[in-house]
Protein backbone atom coordinates (compact mmCIF):
# COMPACT_ATOMS: atom_id res chain seq x y z
CA UNK A 1 0.00 0.00 0.00
CA UNK A 2 1.37 3.60 -0.72
CA UNK A 3 0.40 6.36 0.94
CA UNK A 4 -2.61 8.82 -0.28
CA UNK A 5 -1.05 11.65 -2.45
CA UNK A 6 -4.67 13.48 -0.73
CA UNK A 7 -3.91 16.97 1.52
CA UNK A 8 -5.24 16.27 4.83
CA UNK A 9 -7.98 18.65 3.83
CA UNK A 10 -8.83 17.02 0.41
CA UNK A 11 -9.70 13.27 -0.53
CA UNK A 12 -10.72 13.84 -4.05
CA UNK A 13 -9.69 10.98 -6.06
CA UNK A 14 -10.44 11.16 -10.31
CA UNK A 15 -10.06 7.50 -10.71
CA UNK A 16 -13.27 6.79 -8.82
CA UNK A 17 -15.21 9.47 -10.82
CA UNK A 18 -14.40 6.58 -13.52
CA UNK A 19 -15.55 3.60 -11.28
CA UNK A 20 -18.63 6.19 -11.44
CA UNK A 21 -18.77 6.39 -15.10
CA UNK A 22 -18.79 2.16 -15.41
CA UNK A 23 -21.14 2.03 -12.45
CA UNK A 24 -23.79 3.79 -14.42
CA UNK A 25 -22.83 2.48 -18.06
CA UNK A 26 -23.64 -0.91 -16.46
CA UNK A 27 -27.04 0.01 -15.51
CA UNK A 28 -27.51 1.50 -18.99
CA UNK A 29 -26.74 -1.37 -20.58
CA UNK A 30 -29.37 -3.78 -18.38
CA UNK A 31 -31.71 -1.51 -19.20
CA UNK A 32 -31.10 -1.22 -22.69
CA UNK A 33 -29.45 -5.02 -23.63
CA UNK A 34 -32.11 -6.72 -25.59
CA UNK A 35 -32.77 -10.37 -23.85
CA UNK A 36 -33.62 -14.41 -25.24
CA UNK A 37 -36.91 -13.70 -24.29
CA UNK A 38 -37.21 -11.99 -27.81
CA UNK A 39 -36.70 -14.94 -30.19
CA UNK A 40 -35.16 -13.36 -32.38
CA UNK A 41 -32.22 -12.77 -29.77
CA UNK A 42 -32.49 -16.34 -28.71
CA UNK A 43 -32.15 -17.77 -32.42
CA UNK A 44 -29.11 -15.74 -33.05
CA UNK A 45 -27.18 -16.70 -29.51
CA UNK A 46 -28.45 -20.48 -29.86
CA UNK A 47 -27.12 -22.20 -26.66
CA UNK A 48 -24.74 -18.81 -25.72
CA UNK A 49 -28.29 -17.57 -24.46
CA UNK A 50 -27.99 -17.81 -20.96
CA UNK A 51 -24.80 -16.76 -20.93
CA UNK A 52 -25.81 -13.68 -22.91
CA UNK A 53 -28.84 -13.04 -20.39
CA UNK A 54 -26.30 -14.07 -17.38
CA UNK A 55 -23.72 -11.13 -18.34
CA UNK A 56 -26.97 -8.72 -18.88
CA UNK A 57 -28.52 -9.10 -15.71
CA UNK A 58 -24.69 -8.79 -14.02
CA UNK A 59 -24.57 -5.15 -15.63
CA UNK A 60 -27.40 -4.48 -13.17
CA UNK A 61 -24.62 -5.21 -10.35
CA UNK A 62 -23.43 -1.43 -11.74
CA UNK A 63 -25.95 -0.34 -8.90
CA UNK A 64 -24.45 -2.09 -6.06
CA UNK A 65 -20.99 -0.60 -7.46
CA UNK A 66 -22.62 2.77 -6.41
CA UNK A 67 -23.53 2.02 -3.59
CA UNK A 68 -20.19 0.31 -2.48
CA UNK A 69 -18.44 3.65 -4.22
CA UNK A 70 -20.70 5.70 -1.79
CA UNK A 71 -20.35 4.13 1.44
CA UNK A 72 -16.13 4.06 1.14
CA UNK A 73 -16.48 7.58 0.08
CA UNK A 74 -18.61 8.84 2.82
CA UNK A 75 -16.88 6.66 5.31
CA UNK A 76 -13.08 8.53 4.15
CA UNK A 77 -14.42 12.06 4.07
CA UNK A 78 -16.19 11.34 7.69
CA UNK A 79 -13.13 9.89 9.34
CA UNK A 80 -10.52 12.44 7.58
CA UNK A 81 -13.57 14.80 9.30
CA UNK A 82 -12.71 13.63 13.10
CA UNK A 83 -9.08 13.21 12.57
CA UNK A 84 -8.73 16.53 11.58
CA UNK A 85 -11.26 18.55 13.54
CA UNK A 86 -12.32 15.86 16.41
CA UNK A 87 -15.35 15.20 15.80
CA UNK A 88 -17.93 14.81 12.73
CA UNK A 89 -20.52 17.59 12.50
CA UNK A 90 -23.58 15.64 11.75
CA UNK A 91 -25.44 18.79 10.70
CA UNK A 92 -23.28 19.84 8.09
CA UNK A 93 -23.02 16.38 6.82
CA UNK A 94 -26.88 16.77 6.52
CA UNK A 95 -26.95 19.95 4.64
CA UNK A 96 -24.40 18.54 2.22
CA UNK A 97 -26.11 15.69 1.30
CA UNK A 98 -29.44 17.20 0.78
CA UNK A 99 -27.69 20.00 -1.58
CA UNK A 100 -26.39 17.27 -3.45
CA UNK A 101 -28.97 14.44 -3.78
CA UNK A 102 -31.93 16.29 -3.14
CA UNK A 103 -32.66 19.19 -5.76
CA UNK A 104 -31.90 16.42 -8.25
CA UNK A 105 -34.32 13.80 -7.03
CA UNK A 106 -36.97 15.82 -6.66
CA UNK A 107 -36.45 17.29 -10.40
CA UNK A 108 -36.57 13.29 -11.58
CA UNK A 109 -40.04 12.83 -9.43
CA UNK A 110 -41.12 15.97 -11.19
CA UNK A 111 -40.19 14.60 -14.66
CA UNK A 112 -41.93 11.53 -13.62
CA UNK A 113 -45.12 12.77 -12.81
CA UNK A 114 -45.36 14.85 -15.90
CA UNK A 115 -44.45 11.42 -18.32
CA UNK A 116 -47.69 9.79 -16.52
CA UNK A 117 -50.12 12.35 -17.24
CA UNK A 118 -49.14 12.16 -20.63
CA UNK A 119 -51.12 9.86 -23.55
CA UNK A 120 -50.09 6.02 -22.27
CA UNK A 121 -48.92 7.18 -18.84
CA UNK A 122 -50.66 5.37 -15.40
CA UNK A 123 -51.07 8.19 -13.64
CA UNK A 124 -53.50 6.43 -10.85
CA UNK A 125 -50.37 4.11 -10.27
CA UNK A 126 -47.65 6.80 -10.45
CA UNK A 127 -49.23 8.76 -7.63
CA UNK A 128 -49.84 6.63 -5.33
CA UNK A 129 -46.14 5.44 -5.28
CA UNK A 130 -44.86 8.64 -5.85
CA UNK A 131 -46.36 9.69 -2.57
CA UNK A 132 -43.75 6.62 -1.21
CA UNK A 133 -40.81 8.08 -3.12
CA UNK A 134 -41.34 11.54 -1.69
CA UNK A 135 -40.56 10.57 1.59
CA UNK A 136 -37.54 8.50 0.38
CA UNK A 137 -39.44 5.14 0.72
CA UNK A 138 -39.46 3.90 -3.23
CA UNK A 139 -36.98 1.06 -1.91
CA UNK A 140 -39.77 -0.35 -0.04
CA UNK A 141 -43.02 0.50 -2.51
CA UNK A 142 -40.72 -1.63 -5.11
CA UNK A 143 -40.19 -4.18 -2.87
CA UNK A 144 -43.56 -4.54 -1.87
CA UNK A 145 -45.78 -3.82 -4.72
CA UNK A 146 -43.16 -4.15 -7.55
CA UNK A 147 -41.40 -1.86 -10.08
CA UNK A 148 -43.32 1.65 -10.41
CA UNK A 149 -43.79 2.13 -13.89
CA UNK A 150 -42.59 5.41 -14.59
CA UNK A 151 -39.03 6.39 -15.76
CA UNK A 152 -38.61 7.75 -12.22
CA UNK A 153 -38.61 4.21 -10.57
CA UNK A 154 -34.97 4.37 -10.81
CA UNK A 155 -34.98 6.30 -8.11
CA UNK A 156 -35.68 3.81 -5.36
CA UNK A 157 -32.61 3.37 -5.43
CA UNK A 158 -31.93 6.92 -4.08
CA UNK A 159 -33.92 5.83 -0.82
CA UNK A 160 -31.45 3.70 -0.16
CA UNK A 161 -28.79 5.83 0.14
CA UNK A 162 -30.85 8.36 2.08
CA UNK A 163 -31.57 4.96 4.39
CA UNK A 164 -27.88 4.32 4.86
CA UNK A 165 -27.00 8.04 5.35
CA UNK A 166 -29.67 8.00 8.52
CA UNK A 167 -26.68 6.39 10.41
CA UNK A 168 -23.76 6.84 8.50
CA UNK A 169 -22.79 10.32 10.40
CA UNK A 170 -23.96 8.77 13.86
CA UNK A 171 -21.24 5.98 13.18
CA UNK A 172 -18.26 6.99 12.51
CA UNK A 173 -18.83 10.00 15.48
CA UNK A 174 -19.38 7.37 18.05
CA UNK A 175 -17.76 4.32 17.18
CA UNK A 176 -13.86 3.81 16.92
CA UNK A 177 -12.32 1.74 14.08
CA UNK A 178 -12.47 -2.06 15.85
CA UNK A 179 -16.50 -0.86 16.63
CA UNK A 180 -17.17 0.18 13.29
CA UNK A 181 -15.87 -3.33 11.70
CA UNK A 182 -18.13 -5.02 14.20
CA UNK A 183 -20.78 -2.79 12.86
CA UNK A 184 -20.30 -3.45 9.45
CA UNK A 185 -20.34 -7.86 9.92
CA UNK A 186 -23.30 -7.35 12.02
CA UNK A 187 -25.24 -5.55 8.69
CA UNK A 188 -23.48 -8.36 6.60
CA UNK A 189 -25.27 -10.76 9.42
CA UNK A 190 -28.76 -8.99 8.98
CA UNK A 191 -28.56 -8.86 5.08
CA UNK A 192 -27.67 -12.51 4.84
CA UNK A 193 -30.64 -13.83 7.52
CA UNK A 194 -33.00 -11.69 5.37
CA UNK A 195 -31.53 -13.35 2.38
CA UNK A 196 -32.29 -16.98 3.52
CA UNK A 197 -35.28 -15.91 4.96
CA UNK A 198 -36.30 -14.40 1.48
CA UNK A 199 -35.14 -17.73 -0.37
CA UNK A 200 -37.15 -19.85 1.93
CA UNK A 201 -40.86 -17.88 1.14
CA UNK A 202 -39.49 -17.23 -2.64
CA UNK A 203 -39.76 -13.66 -3.00
CA UNK A 204 -40.29 -12.19 -6.05
CA UNK A 205 -37.11 -10.33 -7.54
CA UNK A 206 -38.37 -6.66 -6.60
CA UNK A 207 -38.98 -8.07 -3.19
CA UNK A 208 -35.28 -8.96 -2.95
CA UNK A 209 -33.59 -6.32 -5.37
CA UNK A 210 -35.18 -3.61 -4.03
CA UNK A 211 -34.84 -4.39 -0.12
CA UNK A 212 -33.04 -1.94 1.14
CA UNK A 213 -31.75 -4.39 3.90
CA UNK A 214 -29.97 -6.69 1.54
CA UNK A 215 -28.56 -3.55 -0.43
CA UNK A 216 -26.96 -2.80 2.84
CA UNK A 217 -24.37 -5.77 2.41
CA UNK A 218 -22.56 -3.79 -0.54
CA UNK A 219 -23.01 -1.09 1.89
CA UNK A 220 -20.91 -3.24 4.14
CA UNK A 221 -18.37 -4.00 1.73
CA UNK A 222 -17.40 -0.41 1.20
CA UNK A 223 -17.16 1.08 4.59
CA UNK A 224 -14.73 -2.49 5.12
CA UNK A 225 -12.47 -1.14 2.60
CA UNK A 226 -12.61 1.87 3.88
CA UNK A 227 -11.41 0.84 7.27
CA UNK A 228 -8.69 -2.16 5.91
CA UNK A 229 -7.15 0.85 3.77
CA UNK A 230 -6.63 3.27 6.36
CA UNK A 231 -6.45 6.50 3.65
CA UNK A 232 -3.71 4.43 1.71
CA UNK A 233 -3.80 3.53 -2.16
CA UNK A 234 -3.20 -0.02 -3.11
CA UNK A 235 0.20 -0.14 -4.96
CA UNK A 236 -0.44 -2.62 -7.80
CA UNK A 237 1.09 -3.43 -11.13
CA UNK A 238 -1.16 -3.16 -13.93
CA UNK A 239 -1.57 -6.59 -14.44
CA UNK A 240 -2.39 -7.17 -11.19
CA UNK A 241 -5.05 -4.44 -11.51
CA UNK A 242 -6.26 -6.35 -14.71
CA UNK A 243 -6.42 -9.33 -12.77
CA UNK A 244 -8.61 -8.02 -10.39
CA UNK A 245 -11.44 -6.23 -12.92
CA UNK A 246 -11.43 -9.73 -14.12
CA UNK A 247 -12.10 -11.74 -10.91
CA UNK A 248 -14.44 -8.96 -9.69
CA UNK A 249 -16.70 -9.10 -13.22
CA UNK A 250 -15.92 -13.04 -13.21
CA UNK A 251 -17.66 -12.96 -9.51
CA UNK A 252 -20.65 -10.96 -10.66
CA UNK A 253 -21.33 -13.17 -13.87
CA UNK A 254 -20.92 -16.58 -11.37
CA UNK A 255 -23.62 -14.80 -9.27
CA UNK A 256 -26.49 -14.40 -12.10
CA UNK A 257 -24.98 -17.62 -14.02
CA UNK A 258 -24.83 -20.40 -11.89
CA UNK A 259 -26.17 -19.06 -8.72
CA UNK A 260 -29.44 -16.85 -10.26
CA UNK A 261 -29.14 -14.77 -7.16
CA UNK A 262 -30.61 -11.59 -9.80
CA UNK A 263 -32.82 -14.05 -11.10
CA UNK A 264 -34.79 -11.33 -13.33
CA UNK A 265 -34.52 -12.98 -16.59
CA UNK A 266 -34.26 -16.61 -15.15
CA UNK A 267 -38.05 -17.20 -15.39
CA UNK A 268 -38.69 -15.14 -12.25
CA UNK A 269 -37.92 -18.23 -10.31
CA UNK A 270 -36.01 -17.46 -6.68
CA UNK A 271 -33.36 -19.81 -6.80
CA UNK A 272 -33.37 -20.67 -2.89
CA UNK A 273 -32.03 -19.50 0.46
CA UNK A 274 -28.09 -20.36 -0.36
CA UNK A 275 -27.39 -19.17 -3.70
CA UNK A 276 -29.01 -15.67 -2.43
CA UNK A 277 -26.73 -15.67 0.39
CA UNK A 278 -23.73 -16.60 -1.70
CA UNK A 279 -24.68 -14.98 -4.67
CA UNK A 280 -25.05 -11.24 -2.88
CA UNK A 281 -21.53 -12.11 -1.11
CA UNK A 282 -20.38 -12.46 -4.86
CA UNK A 283 -22.06 -9.02 -5.68
CA UNK A 284 -20.26 -7.40 -2.35
CA UNK A 285 -17.03 -8.74 -3.63
CA UNK A 286 -17.39 -7.89 -6.86
CA UNK A 287 -17.70 -4.46 -6.28
CA UNK A 288 -14.76 -4.11 -4.06
CA UNK A 289 -12.68 -5.88 -5.34
CA UNK A 290 -13.68 -3.85 -8.73
CA UNK A 291 -12.84 -0.18 -6.63
CA UNK A 292 -9.47 -2.25 -5.58
CA UNK A 293 -8.64 -2.41 -8.97
CA UNK A 294 -9.21 1.15 -10.37
CA UNK A 295 -7.92 2.91 -6.62
CA UNK A 296 -4.56 4.13 -7.28
CA UNK A 297 -4.19 4.11 -10.73
CA UNK A 298 -2.27 7.82 -11.87
CA UNK A 299 -5.02 10.27 -13.58
CA UNK A 300 -2.63 10.60 -16.55
CA UNK A 301 -4.00 7.30 -17.28
CA UNK A 302 -7.46 8.45 -16.94
CA UNK A 303 -9.65 9.64 -19.99
CA UNK A 304 -10.59 12.38 -19.29
CA UNK A 305 -14.12 12.09 -21.04
CA UNK A 306 -14.74 9.80 -18.19
CA UNK A 307 -13.67 11.63 -15.46
CA UNK A 308 -16.06 14.07 -16.51
CA UNK A 309 -19.70 11.32 -17.59
CA UNK A 310 -18.27 10.28 -13.56
CA UNK A 311 -18.93 13.90 -12.58
CA UNK A 312 -22.02 13.95 -13.87
CA UNK A 313 -23.04 10.60 -13.34
CA UNK A 314 -25.69 10.99 -11.04
CA UNK A 315 -27.52 13.31 -13.64
CA UNK A 316 -27.05 10.12 -16.53
CA UNK A 317 -28.06 7.92 -13.97
CA UNK A 318 -31.55 10.26 -12.75
CA UNK A 319 -32.48 11.14 -16.65
CA UNK A 320 -31.38 7.75 -18.54
CA UNK A 321 -34.50 5.77 -18.37
CA UNK A 322 -36.73 9.29 -19.40
CA UNK A 323 -34.05 9.11 -22.75
CA UNK A 324 -34.84 5.77 -23.06
CA UNK A 325 -38.63 6.48 -22.52
CA UNK A 326 -38.27 9.30 -25.37
CA UNK A 327 -36.32 7.42 -27.90
CA UNK A 328 -38.43 4.82 -27.74
CA UNK A 329 -41.75 6.80 -28.10
CA UNK A 330 -40.14 8.77 -31.35
CA UNK A 331 -37.88 5.62 -32.93
CA UNK A 332 -38.81 1.88 -32.11
CA UNK A 333 -42.91 2.83 -32.21
CA UNK A 334 -43.07 4.47 -35.06
CA UNK A 335 -40.48 2.04 -36.87
CA UNK A 336 -42.58 -1.02 -35.31
CA UNK A 337 -46.06 0.44 -36.39
CA UNK A 338 -44.82 0.48 -40.32
CA UNK A 339 -45.01 -3.34 -40.34
CA UNK A 340 -42.33 -2.68 -43.90
CA UNK A 341 -40.34 -5.71 -44.94
CA UNK A 342 -37.20 -3.81 -46.05
CA UNK A 343 -37.64 -1.82 -41.97
CA UNK A 344 -38.33 -5.14 -40.55
CA UNK A 345 -34.79 -6.28 -42.00
CA UNK A 346 -33.48 -3.21 -40.78
CA UNK A 347 -34.10 -4.07 -36.95
CA UNK A 348 -30.59 -4.62 -35.71
CA UNK A 349 -29.03 -1.46 -37.21
CA UNK A 350 -31.79 0.90 -36.49
CA UNK A 351 -31.60 -0.61 -32.16
CA UNK A 352 -28.06 -0.06 -32.51
CA UNK A 353 -28.59 3.57 -33.72
CA UNK A 354 -31.23 3.97 -31.47
CA UNK A 355 -28.57 2.83 -28.74
CA UNK A 356 -26.59 5.56 -29.54
CA UNK A 357 -29.22 8.02 -29.72
CA UNK A 358 -30.64 7.26 -26.50
CA UNK A 359 -27.13 7.23 -24.63
CA UNK A 360 -26.33 10.63 -26.55
CA UNK A 361 -29.38 12.15 -25.26
CA UNK A 362 -28.68 10.93 -21.84
CA UNK A 363 -25.33 12.68 -21.88
CA UNK A 364 -27.21 15.74 -23.00
CA UNK A 365 -29.49 16.11 -20.26
CA UNK A 366 -27.05 15.20 -17.89
CA UNK A 367 -24.78 17.90 -18.92
CA UNK A 368 -26.99 20.55 -19.09
CA UNK A 369 -28.82 19.47 -15.27
CA UNK A 370 -24.69 19.44 -13.85
CA UNK A 371 -24.09 22.86 -15.39
CA UNK A 372 -27.27 25.06 -15.35
CA UNK A 373 -28.87 23.07 -12.12
CA UNK A 374 -26.80 21.36 -10.13
CA UNK A 375 -23.87 23.77 -10.08
CA UNK A 376 -25.93 26.44 -7.79
CA UNK A 377 -26.35 23.76 -4.87
CA UNK A 378 -22.92 22.19 -5.41
CA UNK A 379 -21.26 25.67 -4.65
CA UNK A 380 -23.39 25.81 -1.96
CA UNK A 381 -22.69 22.45 -0.79
CA UNK A 382 -18.88 23.19 -0.72
CA UNK A 383 -19.12 26.05 1.42
CA UNK A 384 -20.04 23.22 3.65
CA UNK A 385 -17.65 20.92 2.93
CA UNK A 386 -14.66 19.98 5.80
CA UNK A 387 -12.75 17.66 4.02
CA UNK A 388 -12.60 19.11 -0.21
CA UNK A 389 -14.08 16.28 -1.99
CA UNK A 390 -14.40 18.23 -5.64
CA UNK A 391 -12.23 18.80 -8.38
CA UNK A 392 -10.35 21.83 -7.93
CA UNK A 393 -11.95 24.52 -10.68
CA UNK A 394 -10.10 24.60 -13.62
CA UNK A 395 -8.33 21.18 -12.93
CA UNK A 396 -8.53 19.09 -15.75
Amino acid sequence: MGASRSSAGRYYRPELDVVRFIAFFLVFLVHTLPSTRDPRVAYLLGRFGPAFDAAGDACGFGLNLFFALSAFLICELLLRERESAGTVSVKQFYIRRILRIWPLYYLGLSLGLLVAFLPGGDSGEVMVGMRWFAVFMGAWYCALYGALHSPADVLWSVSVEEQFYLFAPWIVKYLNRKSLYGFCLAVILVANLLLFHLGRVRASHTGVWSNTFVQFECFAGGILLCLVLRGRLPRLAAWQRLALLGLSLSCWFYSCYGLHAFFGSAGGRNPGSWPLIFGWALVALGCVLLMVAFLGVRTALMPGWAIYLGRISYGLYVFHEFAITLTHRLVIEPVASLNNPVVNSLKGPIYLLNLGLTLGLTFLMAALSYRYFETPFLKMKKCHAVIESQPIAGAS
